[in-house]
């Protein structure tokens, strides 16, 4: 595919018989565009499409690659809609500009998705066996890790890279209302099964404490429990987990996530699973307590079962700028609040922190949604019913801005 520049036509004898004449000196190929207009073309973009950008030819790859992580940073989440019965298919939507993209995976049979870390699916075996994987796939960059399954329950995963010359990864696995953690590092040949019930002797019912999340902040891992408290967990060094003094929120609770957001760590308390009602907690490092917070300034939480994240609303760009759900913009009112997936699973709902109760929208027109499971011929028409049965369980976020890079662990 060429880019003409300028074009000349030389017309010779009756109107029936002109010969275009065209000087091709002025051609230039589109990897030739200059990098300003590929920057104007990208601002006009969405994530699906900065990344189909990047596939039409080899220079625009290059720019793609180059400022993948400065765009994605000025991306909206996307809903995805992946069904259980999916082959290769599933869906990003956008509730802010009503847009949605078919993406193709490689080979999801048997498999289903347990989570998203920093961009990753985190794809398990429906039926375990001796021979079942941890699959961690990126649908945007479409990297791939594999790791073999821990050989004790578990629920959850997240990773992080290790300070090392060649790539490297270690991999933690959580079951909450079990006294172990485990965790795997891509070079190792076995899991390390951490029994850490040693860690909460003598607190008040210490058989129902436990690690129920984890998340990487400025270069460690750091364990929430169930009740609020934190621990630091360094997989080169036994014991494991060194518990922090920090005052917890007094009580179990089987609604707590940890989330690392720049420089803050924050805890959310899902205080009431019904309404959808949450509680946002920043870590005062001085202090070594938690703080409740009320004002998230430019940012919006966006909270759903199987991922969590934090987005600059002012750094959006393109038509994300224009919120049409509630007749809303991003200049009104949709910052400093949270944007929950759950149930029922056909909506979102958006609950501002000075505000009780949520407000909740549709994440797509019902009419809409099913003319998009009738063209799919990649999941059984039988199952074409509601968003509900077309997901996995639920629909859950995935956020751009974090499909670039993988968390980093720092050496101490």
């Amino acid at each position: 595919m060429v880019l003409q520049g300028g074009s000349d036509m030389n017309l010779k004898g009756p109107r029936s018989r002109k010969k275009r004449m065209v000087d091709r000196s002025n051609w230039r190929p589109w990897s030739d565009l200059p990098e300003d207009l590929l920057e104007l073309i990208a601002k006009s973009l969405c994530a699906i499409d900065y990344i189909m950008f990047g596939c039409v030819c080899k220079g625009w790859r290059l720019y793609v690659a180059a400022h993948r992580q400065e765009f994605m940073a000025s991306q909206p989440p996307l809903v995805v809609l992946l069904s259980s019965y999916a082959r290769r298919t599933c869906y990003f939507y956008s509730i802010f500009d009503q847009r949605l993209y078919k993406a193709i995976l490689p080979n999801l049979v048997g498999k289903k998705c347990s989570g998203v870390y920093c961009g990753y699916f985190v794809m398990l075996d429906k039926k375990k066996g001796a021979d079942s994987q941890i699959w961690l796939l990126n649908p945007f960059t479409r990297h791939e890790l594999r790791f073999s399954s821990p050989p004790n329950p578990y629920f959850s995963f997240f990773f992080a890279s290790l300070p090392t010359p060649s790539q490297e990864f270690v991999i933690i696995a959580i079951k909450g209302g079990y006294p172990f953690l485990q965790f795997r590092k891509s070079t190792d040949v076995n899991w390390t099964v951490y029994d850490y019930s040693d860690l909460f002797k003598g607190h008040f019912g210490d058989n129902f404490w436990w690690f129920v999340d984890g998340a990487v902040f400025k270069g460690k891992i750091y364990m929430l429990t169930n009740h609020g408290d934190i621990g630091i967990l360094n997989p080169n060094s036994h014991p494991y987990v060194t518990l922090l003094k920090v005052k917890g929120i007094g009580y179990r609770s089987y609604g707590l996530q940890l989330l690392a957001f720049e420089d803050k760590l924050l805890m959310i308390h899902r205080y009431d699973p019904v309404c959808q009602q949450f509680q946002v907690y920043e870590l005062n490092f001085l202090k070594m307590e938690w703080v409740k917070t009320q004002n998230l300034k430019d940012q919006a939480l966006f909270l759903s079962n199987k991922s969590s994240g934090f987005s600059n609303m002012t750094r959006w760009t393109g038509s994300q700028q224009t919120m049409n759900c509630g007749g809303w913009s991003v200049s009104q009112r949709p910052k400093n609040c949270i944007y929950s997936l759950g149930a029922p699973v056909e909506e979102y709902a958006i609950q501002f922190l000075d505000d009780i109760y949520p407000k909740s929208f549709p994440i797509i027109d019902r009419e809409d949604f099913m003319d998009m499971m009738e063209e799919s011929l990649d999941v059984p028409l039988c199952c074409k019913i509601s968003i509900g049965d077309a997901s996995s369980g639920a629909p859950f976020w995935y956020f751009p801005n974090l499909c670039s890079r993988v968390d980093a662990l720092y050496d101490d």
